[in-house]
């Protein structure tokens, strides 16, 4: 036994009246009166009041207009020229006017009154859609563009899918929309920037000519890091990243530089000020965990 089409489907799922050999099949047919009975919930959905849409919050807009650069003109929430923390509903199309009182008549689903919004007797309704050139049970809506002309759904059946640039649109337009939140979000929830404790200018020592960069951080957490940047550099061995006594004797390894920036986590109980010179070294592979001797750069930490 051949199922219904997906556009037969959808079409009832619409509202045409189906023909009586559809109708039977659907009575004799679990698979389709199933697949018409969730079109049918595709359709009432679709056709619901939308919710509300609450206004977001003005920090969102005053951390984008931050982030942009905007002019100061241009400071005032776009969004909040009602009332503060209304919720504001998206009007449907063509909700003003004359064609506003037949569309708040429309009904949503396969109720027999067709999909004009206007109810006849059975008679008075297959005359005027004969009178159409339409056949009996098949619903008329009126043209978009307000021409008054009727489309007799039947002939839809060889028209499949949906117009995918429509489709497209609105999918990349719910991304910028759904995006600008997340970002708006992620921009009230950051982190705040670190205060800076300390600075230095790293010097390259003989026989190398990189420069770089230190800084001593302190995050909102109370938590210190030491931040290194250098210049790209050849090594023998691996780059470590050390913090010195003044008098070079005494040494603390804070770890490993992969690359030509790197950040370490500094212990609570270090001293910066009894280990204020950063110093970047080349290390070989030799299992020795002493300085080599060989350092690349090196700067004092100043406040």
């Amino acid at each position: 036994m051949a199922h219904l089409s997906e556009e037969t489907l959808a079409l009832l799922a619409l509202g045409e009246s189906p023909e009586p050999e559809e109708r039977a099949h659907l009575d004799g047919c679990g698979h389709c009166a199933a697949e018409l009975a969730a079109l049918g919930h595709v359709v009432r959905a679709g056709r619901a009041e939308p919710a509300p849409v609450p206004a977001p919050d003005p920090r969102v807009w005053a951390a984008v207009h931050a982030e942009l650069g905007l002019a100061p003109e241009l400071a005032a929430d776009p969004l909040a020229a009602g009332d503060p923390g209304t919720d504001r509903a998206p009007s449907a199309p063509g909700a003003s006017g004359p064609a506003a009182a037949g569309a708040s008549a429309a009904p949503s689903g396969p109720d027999g009154t067709g999909r004009d919004g206007t109810e006849q007797d059975g008679a008075e309704q297959d005359g005027a859609e004969q009178d159409a050139g339409q056949r009996p049970g098949t619903a008329a809506r009126v043209d978009g563009a307000g021409s008054g002309g009727v489309v007799d759904l039947a002939a839809r059946r060889a028209r499949r899918g949906v117009p995918w640039p429509l489709a497209a649109a609105a999918a990349a337009a719910a991304l910028v929309v759904g995006g600008v939140s997340v970002w708006g979000a992620q921009r009230l929830d950051r982190e705040p920037d670190p205060t800076v404790l300390a600075t230095a200018e790293l010097e390259p020592l003989a026989g190398y000519t990189a420069r770089g960069s230190a800084e001593v951080d302190e995050r909102a957490d109370g938590t210190r890091q030491l931040v290194v940047r250098t210049d790209p550099a050849d090594v023998d061995g691996f780059k470590e990243v050390w913090l010195l006594a003044p008098d070079a004797q005494r040494m603390v390894s804070l770890g490993v530089m992969a690359g030509d920036e790197a950040v370490f986590v500094l212990p609570e109980n270090l001293d910066v000020e009894r280990f204020p010179v950063v110093d970047v070294s080349d290390e070989p592979v030799d299992g020795d965990p002493t300085h080599s001797g060989d350092s690349i750069v090196r700067g004092v930490l100043a406040t």
